[in-house]
């Protein structure tokens, strides 16, 4: 039989064949002794080739894992490297403030929420003693539901970022706090100057340093002012030897922190 008449030979007999049959055929062809076009041998060696291609790659994987996790220490020893470079910065709540009435439920509702965790006290271990941080300590800037807010007076609170094993360090040796200092930066001709009282002095050293203590609560600071219908800023630093404080406003990691109130 001439090549070319095999050829329509075979052409016809695919043409003829169902649907069924067709991927019948392609699954298993019992003339040609293929699964899916290809032979045992075939088979044999695509099955190889990945077998020690991916043993391969998960070998390579396992390896830098376990150089990576030799890197890592113990929880109870801390990170080896921290972007804050131990110097801790200050975060308020609410971040800016206005006398509309919108801009002060928000204000309640923010500093609400983070007193939340703080209205069921936990004791965790400070130094050689134990610790539980007293909400009551912030005055009327925790007593709910004004949280502060009256027609004259409005709040912050300010907490201190973790970093760490810093212990803080302050010009009085025998202090019990780490001062917050705070006032209101005022525009030129901004008269008369908005008084600003931080509640209860500052952050407790006893809290420090911070090692992942189980139940450990961050201690807080509430900063009450008056409330005048001008545009200043509320500038906290953190009082302490051992901190950067930057001339830049609003830069990160700094133990500083600016309030717009509008």
């Amino acid at each position: 039989m001439e090549k070319n008449d095999l050829y329509l030979e075979k052409y016809s007999v695919v043409s003829k064949t169902t649907l069924w049959q067709g991927f019948s055929r392609a699954v298993y062809n019992p003339r040609e002794k293929t699964v899916f076009f290809r032979t045992k041998q075939s088979w044999y060696k695509i099955i190889l080739f990945y077998l020690c291609f991916y043993g391969c790659l998960a070998g390579f994987f396992a390896i830098c894992l376990g150089v990576f996790l030799t890197t890592v220490p113990p929880l109870d020893v801390g990170p080896k490297y921290t972007m804050y470079n131990l110097n801790p910065g200050l975060v308020a709540t609410p971040a800016s403030y206005s006398n509309a009435a919108a801009s002060v439920n928000s204000s309640r509702f923010q500093i609400a929420r983070l007193l939340t965790p703080y209205r069921n006290p936990k004791s965790f271990q400070c130094g050689n003693s134990t610790c539980t941080f007293n909400v009551n300590n912030l005055g009327a800037c925790a007593s709910s539901p004004s949280y502060g807010f009256s027609q004259d007076t409005a709040c912050i609170i300010v907490q201190m970022n973790l970093v760490w094993g810093w212990i803080p360090e302050i010009a009085n040796k025998n202090g019990n706090y780490v001062p917050l200092d705070c006032q209101a930066v005022k525009a030129e001709g901004l008269d008369p100057k908005p008084t600003v009282t931080v509640i209860n002095t500052g952050f407790l050293k006893q809290y420090y340093p911070w090692t992942r203590q189980e139940n450990y609560q961050k201690p807080l600071v509430a900063v009450q002012f008056n409330r005048i219908n001008e545009k200043y800023q509320i500038h906290c630093k953190l009082n302490a030897t051992n901190v950067q404080i930057s001339s830049a406003p609003n830069k990160l990691s700094e133990a500083q922190v600016f309030v717009e109130i509008n």
